[in-house]
């Protein structure tokens, strides 16, 4: 029954489609920031950093804290919620048109974007332009919506394989997609406003907690386990990269 199981997972479609950016050495829900840790903890200066989407700009205090080596920037579009709401004074914050981003060709050694790209009308002209300013070899790390309800005039949300197919298209090579918080509970959390009366529950995946306990009962690896997470993700992460690629287009 176990290896019927795992078997009938394996054969899915939907699980051949995306199993190549699954990881299989743990399979703990991730956050975007745990990304970026990893990335720019020793990264040496100059490392130039796009926060696209940055909203109010308050990532820079993030990535100050992580490394005060990192030269940080934000762009967004003039009119959204969260742009209008912004107190904060920076000349590293710069407005654009949501698909012609204003930096030169090769620049930057990470773009990060922070539940952005739900809220994106042209993603597919967007991203190609994301791959421009990054230098090869950059990294493109970011959270998107799944199954989180609509919010904040979200346009789209993504399924596991429209966003492999969204950054490979875009001239990515996409290296893994995780489960970040799951969606049942940013249901919940929506459905009583985020009200700090129940602050406490806000943090708790549910439905990965169902998931492990499957885990155990069928013997499931980590690759399974993080198929079924994603399925039943509000967010997703992913992590892709500019390929180093030689004169004649072949990657090395």
């Amino acid at each position: 029954m176990k290896k019927r199981f795992v078997s009938k997972i394996q054969s899915q479609e939907i699980y051949t489609s995306i199993s190549e950016y699954l990881p299989e050495n743990n399979s703990r829900p991730h956050t975007l920031n745990g990304y970026l840790k990893k990335i720019i903890n020793h990264a040496t200066s100059p490392f130039y950093a796009l926060d696209l989407g940055c909203g109010k700009g308050d990532s820079i205090k993030i990535f100050e804290f992580l490394n005060r080596e990192v030269v940080w920037h934000g762009v967004d579009v003039e009119d959204s919620p969260e742009v209008k709401n912004r107190t904060r004074k920076n000349d590293s914050i710069l407005t654009f048109n949501g698909v012609n981003l204003p930096y030169k060709d090769d620049y930057f050694d990470l773009v990060y974007t922070n539940q952005v790209l739900e809220h994106v009308r042209h993603p597919d002209a967007l991203i190609p332009d994301v791959f421009r300013v990054l230098k090869r070899g950059g990294i493109l790390i970011g959270s998107v919506s799944y199954l989180e309800p609509y919010h904040s005039y979200s346009i789209f949300n993504y399924t596991p394989y429209g966003l492999a197919e969204v950054i490979n298209n875009g001239g990515f090579k996409l290296i893994e997609i995780r489960p970040e918080t799951d969606a049942l509970m940013l249901i919940i959390r929506q459905l009583f406003n985020g009200s700090s009366h129940f602050k406490s529950i806000w943090n708790h995946n549910y439905l990965y907690t169902l998931i492990r306990i499957m885990g155990s009962i069928f013997n499931l690896r980590h690759r399974e386990l993080n198929f079924l997470k994603v399925q039943f993700s509000g967010h997703i992460i992913f992590l892709a990269k500019k390929p180093v690629t030689d004169k004649c287009g072949n990657e090395q």
